[in-house]
């Protein structure tokens, strides 16, 4: 009868908590940036703290500060960059009439669909094929929600300053007390668990810190790569940089990403040159963005994504798309996101209390201590 009501218990504490922290989730979602933030940024934390000036060396509230304002200068420097050429983009791409963009790409392409549509297969699916990627053209061109956006602005840069203010606030003393998390989950922990807590935690603190530096060097590179191929190619810096940008950060979605960077690359690409008061040959420009597209997959997929999703986080790269798969069926795109940071966590509780069992030891026997 005790045990049961012990579980029963358990049972309305762990829904109160879900209750909780999904009535609280602005303030759980700073705590997860912040614990993040933390992560990437401790290298440079460890940095300025080994600088040393005769005798005197900064204190832990010095360095977490100069890290803050580090990244403060990071973010303040990419968007005084960039925001310029999003909002020229976005000022283009908003003026384009694609039923006259689609118009010209038909013609252009006549010769070569026209054959394929006298086929059986062109028959049934050339036109369904083209109406989709139309109606997603129409989608990822639809700027009205930016300016319903910009019509709220003032409660946007509220809701932006309060988000700012609240993330370096407690990234700071993430940084400054790195076992503060730590200490915060050990006050709802068994004292029996304790040590294995700390050793699990310390394991994720390790392997999530080289996912999450990693991803930021994916991104950069694959935008680099793309924005440097696509002027190769004869697009404007202008629009070089938005495609390489976009093709960067949705490339974090794993496998879709690279799906979606490419399919819009392709479509400024094709509004850009309909744009051209004298244009390249048509199929040489469209290939040359194309072979763009291709060498960076090939790039992410030979050299990226197995030192990102299989190295850093010490798993074998069928196991980590088999876990992808089943997490976009289940959550979509967020869940995809997700998926490996999730299971890596999964994967460093389950080596620490379950070892016993033959697939614990199976699935961890990469990581190491």
């Amino acid at each position: 009868m005790r045990e049961r009501l012990k579980y029963i218990i358990w049972l309305i504490f762990s829904a109160l908590a879900i209750m909780l922290i999904w009535y609280f989730r602005a303030v759980v979602s700073f705590l997860i940036v912040s614990a993040v933030l933390s992560l990437v940024a401790r290298p440079i934390f460890d940095l300025i703290k080994r600088i040393k000036i005769r005798k005197w060396q900064p204190s832990n509230s010095l360095s977490a500060l100069f890290t803050v304002l580090t990244l403060w200068v990071f973010v303040l420097v990419f968007f005084r960059v960039s925001v310029p050429f999003i909002v020229k983009e976005i000022h283009f791409l908003s003026n384009v009439d694609l039923d006259a963009v689609f118009e010209t790409a038909d013609r252009l392409l006549g010769s070569f669909i026209e054959p394929l549509k006298e086929t059986e297969f062109g028959k049934a699916g050339i036109e369904v094929i083209q109406g989709q990627i139309k109606d997603t053209a129409i989608t990822f061109f639809d700027f009205s929600r930016l300016r319903n956006l910009f019509a709220s602005l003032a409660g946007f840069v509220g809701g932006v300053f309060i988000f700012a203010f609240s993330v370096s606030f407690i990234t700071f003393f993430f940084l400054k007390e790195e076992w503060l998390i730590v200490q915060g989950l050990l006050l709802f922990i068994p004292n029996h668990f304790e040590e294995g807590i700390k050793h699990v935690l310390a394991s994720i603190k390790t392997l999530l810190r080289r996912y999450f530096i990693g991803i930021i060097i994916q991104v950069t590179l694959i935008s680099v790569v793309v924005s440097l191929g696509l002027l190769l190619v004869g697009l404007e810096l202008q629009h070089a940089i938005i495609i390489g940008l976009f093709s960067g950060f949705v490339n974090v979605i794993p496998y879709m990403g690279p799906l979606i960077g490419a399919f819009f690359g392709f479509l400024v690409a094709l509004v850009v040159y309909v744009q051209m008061g004298v244009p390249p040959e048509f199929m040489h420009y469209m290939f040359g963005v194309l072979l763009v597209f291709i060498i960076v997959q090939l790039l992410d997929n030979i050299v990226f994504q197995p030192f990102i999703f299989s190295a850093s986080v010490r798993a074998h790269p069928l196991e980590i798309f088999i876990l992808i798969l089943m997490a976009g069926y289940m959550s979509g795109i967020i869940g995809m996101f997700l998926a490996i940071p999730v299971y890596t966590i999964i994967r460093v509780i389950a080596r620490e209390f379950f070892f016993n069992y033959k697939l614990v030891q199976k699935l961890t026997e990469k990581i190491k201590e």
